[in-house]
């Protein structure tokens, strides 16, 4: 069950500003903005469902506290984790608009959560009103399009090697040949869909093979050009 406020002075204006969506104005242009249009607040306990996977997307979600996590169930029935969305960041602004738009996950809370909620007609309305909200929300949409074409060009690669290899190769290096781990085993087990012991039972693989070397969550490339022959087609 939700609670929800329509925009008023009790609404956190702070935690609305530090959202991507409304870098750069200010809280009286915020204000008059979300005054002017129909939006609410509503606050989630652990476990509520936010959105279904295929349910109509005609509102945009923007996470201002707490985190969730989005699945996808595919046609044989199973369920994979394809990502956990902290705040603030919004959910599926790519699928907002367009002709039979649709939430491509189903969205749970990991715990509690508060969300500004605007209708699609409200974001239409407010990206009318200001030139850099207009701006904010096609740099948010570039974003997320480059994490897709990111997640698509991983999931291409067939064996767990090859996605840990493309995943590393990714990474900023912190110094030559070195890069840091930006999850968990844990979480990154769950963005290759595969189990945390096959990752790391590959990882071991890796090392065995004199390809990396990895303590804690820093990775060293012993081979480099081993690594990336690996990954071409």
């Amino acid at each position: 069950m939700s609670i929800s406020i329509q925009y008023n002075d009790t609404m956190n204006t702070e935690e609305i500003a530090k959202t991507n969506l409304f870098a750069g104005l200010t809280a009286d242009e915020i204000e008059q903005i979300l005054t002017s249009v129909q939006v609410s607040e509503s606050t989630y306990p652990k476990g509520s469902i936010l959105a279904m996977q295929d349910e109509p997307c005609n509102r945009l979600i923007f996470l201002l506290k707490g985190s969730v996590k989005a699945e996808m169930t595919d046609p044989s029935g199973k369920i994979v984790k394809v990502e956990d969305i902290e705040a603030p960041n919004p959910l599926a602004p790519l699928f907002l608009f367009g002709k039979e738009s649709r939430f491509p996950v189903q969205v749970t809370t990991r715990e509690n959560v508060t969300a500004l909620i605007i209708p699609k007609g409200s974001v239409l309305k407010m990206l009318r009103m200001h030139e850099q909200l207009l701006q904010n929300y096609l740099d948010i949409s570039a974003y997320y399009a480059s994490a897709l074409s990111k997640k698509l060009h991983l999931m291409s690669f067939r064996t767990i090697r090859q996605k840990i290899i493309i995943y590393l190769l990714n990474l900023p290096e912190e110094k030559a040949n070195q890069v840091e781990l930006d999850r968990t085993q844990h979480a990154l087990a769950e963005y290759f869909g595969v189990s945390r012991p096959a990752l790391a039972r590959e990882l071991r693989n890796m090392q065995d093979d004199g390809l990396i070397e990895l303590e804690k969550k820093m990775v060293r490339f012993v081979n480099k050009p081993k690594l990336v022959q690996l990954i071409r087609f």
